[in-house]
């Protein structure tokens, strides 16, 4: 039983045994939090200067770490086409792009804390044991 006592002490990080599952998910995270930034700020830029906006726009196309998400791609290739004609709907499609990472986003954190439940083999959210 001391055992017990002692987990309900320790935060999960100090007695998993492989971080490789949620590093990955966690840099994924991360990169889509990067690009949802830079995709906020473009789509405000795009009135400004509309080739810097694009090219901001195929910086993020060029990557390869965009190819894993292929919806997000397609809204993004679209978005660079039309760039330089209707600002506009650059903005908007900039703005569905933002909405599907925060789908991505949210689906990747619910998989990080089904992993970390699995992992520990106990229940840490409901308190006590």
């Amino acid at each position: 039983m001391p055992y017990l006592r002692e987990i309900n002490k320790m935060s999960w990080y100090k007695y998993s045994k492989d971080f490789s599952d949620r590093n990955v998910i966690n840099g994924k995270i991360a990169y889509l939090k990067e690009v949802k930034d830079v995709l906020e700020v473009i789509s405000k830029l795009i009135f400004q200067s509309a080739t810097l906006a694009k090219q901001n726009n195929v910086d993020i196309i060029s990557s390869k770490k965009i190819s894993s998400y292929p919806i997000l791609y397609d809204i993004l290739i679209e978005a660079d086409t039309i760039a330089l004609d209707s600002p506009w709907k650059f903005a908007a499609l900039c703005e569905e792009a933002i909405g599907n990472i925060n789908v991505q986003v949210s689906e990747l954190i619910a998989e990080r804390k089904k992993i970390n439940k699995i992992e520990k083999g106990i229940d840490i959210e409901k308190g006590w044991v």
